[in-house]
């Protein structure tokens, strides 16, 4: 008897997303058990072994069936000009959603907003209240809404999704939760799945001095780094201010290096003390975690993601100063180092400085974070938890 049929819907590389790379991971991982056809956007994939693995078929270009296959995942995220066709599509047929977003705003604002039926859709899918408060957004600060960063904390815009005939997998009880107090799924057409790990065995690291050589790193220098698109999400700010000040107290060099895209913290740049990288490859992305001396990741305000990131950063047992919210909470104190975002720039300050003069503790901090990894995120319990899941009638 052969494998059953998975279609695997998912933006894929060269998509410049975290989905991007957990999804050829995942997929990777999940041949063994599926016949996998994945269904792309229109463009070419990068990862030439998946691609030719298993059949890709392109929206807007194939013919598909959807009917012919035993089962169908669905990754869906916040970012409309990826997730726009994968949203459309599962709740025309409707399969199984890795949920890795629990806040949907930007991507049901611009999917409807681009249609012309955003109003209609957020008075039919989220009620009155909401309908007004947008409009009234709109109209006193005449705003594109796509650009408020204010109004995504404040507008979950998932009820739509939430109400299909989708099972629903999320990676943290946070989001979990969240999905059940909506009163709107029931429990049995939801499950919590660990994130598989993120950093495969093929992962290629860059020699470090090649690396510090490319992007002008000083030698000699302690690397505290940050991982991601740099955004006021993200606090690389607050990081930057507190780098500076501790530089100024101690003997031993440091560097913060934002290892990702984004221009709101350019200011800060120098490229001695602060070094953004600009988009970086795998590769690189990986060996940058494994040469930091300290990894910073903050969040705030949480959307309900999981970081990718973050669990690259665990794989690799490297000590990371994180704020409790939403699936950072989730993570036990005795692998990360947690901060009060109150205040956020003294707590952060005392953490950095001590964890750089006591290099014993991070040692501490890093084996306990291997050994999460390693008990928590087994890549194979992983896989057949979420075959089970899809078994489950």
């Amino acid at each position: 008897m052969g494998k059953p049929s998975l279609l695997y819907v998912s933006p894929m590389g060269p998509v410049r997303s975290g989905i991007s790379d957990y999804s050829e991971i995942l997929a990777a991982a999940l041949k063994k058990k599926f016949d996998i056809t994945i269904y792309i956007d229109n463009y070419e994939m990068n990862n030439s072994n998946l691609a030719t693995q298993c059949k890709v078929v392109k929206h807007g270009c194939d013919q598909i069936d959807f009917s012919s296959y035993d089962y169908i995942i669905y990754n869906i995220g916040n970012n409309p000009y990826f997730h726009e066709y994968i949203y459309e599509t599962c709740l025309q047929y409707p399969g199984m959603i890795i949920l890795h977003d629990f806040i949907l705003y930007y991507l049901f604002v611009g999917y409807y907003q681009s249609r012309g039926t955003l109003y209609s859709k957020v008075f039919q899918e989220e009620g009155m209240e909401n309908f007004f408060k947008i409009k009234m957004a709109v109209k006193d600060n005449h705003i594109n809404l796509l650009e408020q960063k204010n109004l995504a904390e404040r507008f979950s815009f998932n009820n739509e999704l939430i109400k299909s005939k989708n099972k629903i997998m999320v990676h943290s009880w946070y989001s979990y939760n969240k999905l059940l107090d909506s009163g709107f799924v029931d429990k049995e057409n939801v499950a919590k799945i660990n994130m598989i790990p993120q950093i495969d065995k093929e992962a290629k690291i860059v020699p470090k001095e090649y690396l510090m050589s490319k992007y002008h790193i000083p030698p000699n220098t302690m690397i505290i780094s940050s991982f991601g698109y740099i955004a006021p999400t993200k606090m690389n700010h607050s990081i930057c201010e507190v780098v500076k000040k501790i530089s100024a107290e101690i003997e031993q060099k440091v560097c913060y290096v934002m290892v990702g895209e984004g221009i709101y913290v350019d200011s800060y740049v120098d490229g001695r003390l602060v070094i953004k990288t600009g988009y970086v490859d795998l590769d690189e992305f990986n060996s940058f975690i494994e040469y930091s001396d300290i990894i910073i990741n903050l969040r705030y305000p949480s959307m309900g993601e999981t970081s990718g990131a973050m669990l690259r950063i665990l794989q690799k047992g490297k000590a990371c100063i994180i704020n409790d919210g939403g699936w950072f909470s989730e993570l036990p104190e005795t692998c990360v180092i947690k901060v009060c975002l109150d205040k956020l720039n003294e707590e952060l300050t005392d953490r950095l400085l001590y964890y750089i003069r006591n290099p014993q503790y991070r040692e501490r901090i890093e084996e306990c974070a291997k050994e999460y990894i390693k008990k928590e995120y087994d890549s194979e319990d992983i896989v057949n938890q979420i075959k089970d899941f899809l078994f489950r009638d």
